[in-house]
């Protein structure tokens, strides 16, 4: 089975390089969903076909879907949420305010990925292909793990057992309510699924992110900080797509000025992002929207080659042992050491 996950900048062209890759996979033959994780959902206009909330059939081998946030939060989060909001209640929190704050940055994109990972342990695909939410939203769902162990380390900070057996009581002496069993149940149910998610997208034998980038400073920018971000957290790049870049036929004077500058720019893209390989594609003459066309995209991107092949591969995080000692190696492209600061607290 094969992951792929598309992110970048909004408006770079996403949806489409995602669902034409996803066109192309059922081509050769590869059972194959496109998922629209980004709440902004535009992959039905891109296929041209109606996408809902579930899995929908748009040939032989290609399914699609956008991701319904709202049913994937009541799934995972709604017994937490609860509690949550009750507790800041107790607190003296307005509830509106305290329903505000059940909802952590970046719930959406991570409860959206979770799905990949339910489609991956059925292996109901051969090629799961993620538009994933613009580089921002993706960077907030890569730090979640973490920022909802110190949310959870702050609710529940006792042992589940010890919460059941001492609850009738201690709720009438403490001033505030203790989690039940069922949203200790739903913390250890999303604990398991963040843990197995992660470990399947950060397996570069399965997973690949691509970013795709035009030849703007801005995006490259972006880019550039999103890919840092990526080794920093594990996840495997394979792939730069520098979408949109003006073709040969172009050739008036009015987009000469243009054509200088995004050569320019596909340098520093080759210079920032090496040893990543890149791929070019040229602006089309119309909007690519439909299967046909979609199609045809995808095969002057990748050519002869196939989308699923693992384009790049190397550890982004190394921990080496010389003489005793313990060396941890860090890939954080685009920086140089000096920029860099290290700090420790407690053990870590």
């Amino acid at each position: 089975m094969r992951i792929i996950i598309y992110t970048g900048k909004g408006g770079v062209g996403k949806t489409t390089v995602s669902a034409a890759t996803g066109v192309l996979c059922a081509e050769l033959g590869y059972k194959t969903i496109v998922l629209s994780t980004d709440p902004a959902h535009s992959l039905s206009d891109s296929i041209g076909k109606k996408i809902g909330k579930n899995p929908v059939k748009v040939t032989d081998r290609l399914w699609a879907q956008e991701i319904d946030v709202t049913e994937e939060l009541r799934i995972n989060w709604d017994k937490i949420q609860g509690f949550i909001v009750k507790f800041l209640s107790y607190q003296g929190f307005d509830k509106f305010i305290a329903e505000e704050f059940a909802i952590f940055p970046g719930l959406e994109e991570l409860f959206s990925l979770l799905k990949i990972n339910e489609y991956y342990e059925k292996e109901s695909y051969d090629v799961i292909i993620a538009d994933c939410a613009p580089t921002a939203n993706t960077i907030r769902m890569l730090s979640f793990p973490d920022i909802v162990s110190w949310y959870m380390e702050k609710f529940f900070p006792l042992e589940r057992k010890l919460v059941k057996t001492i609850k009738p009581v201690a709720e009438k002496v403490v001033k505030f309510p203790l989690p039940s069993d069922d949203v200790y149940a739903q913390v250890e149910e999303l604990y398991k699924k963040i843990e197995y998610t992660k470990k399947t997208l950060t397996n570069p034998k399965i997973s690949s992110v691509r970013l795709v980038v035009n030849a703007e400073k801005m995006v490259i920018k972006e880019s550039q900080r999103a890919y840092t971000y990526l080794n920093l957290f594990e996840f495997p790049v394979d792939l730069v797509i520098v979408n949109k870049v003006f073709p040969d036929e172009i050739s008036d004077r009015y987009f000469k000025k243009w054509k200088f500058t995004q050569a320019k720019h596909i340098d520093t893209v080759r210079e920032a992002f090496d040893p990543i390989p890149i791929k070019i594609s040229f602006l089309h003459d119309d909007e690519i929207t439909g299967l046909n066309k979609l199609l045809k995209f995808a095969q002057n991107l990748f050519k002869d080659e196939d989308p699923t092949k693992i384009y790049y591969y190397e550890k982004p995080m190394q921990i080496e042992e010389r003489n005793g000692r313990y060396f941890l190696k860090l890939k954080m492209p685009i920086f140089t050491k000096k920029e860099v600061n290290i700090w420790i607290k407690n053990d870590e």
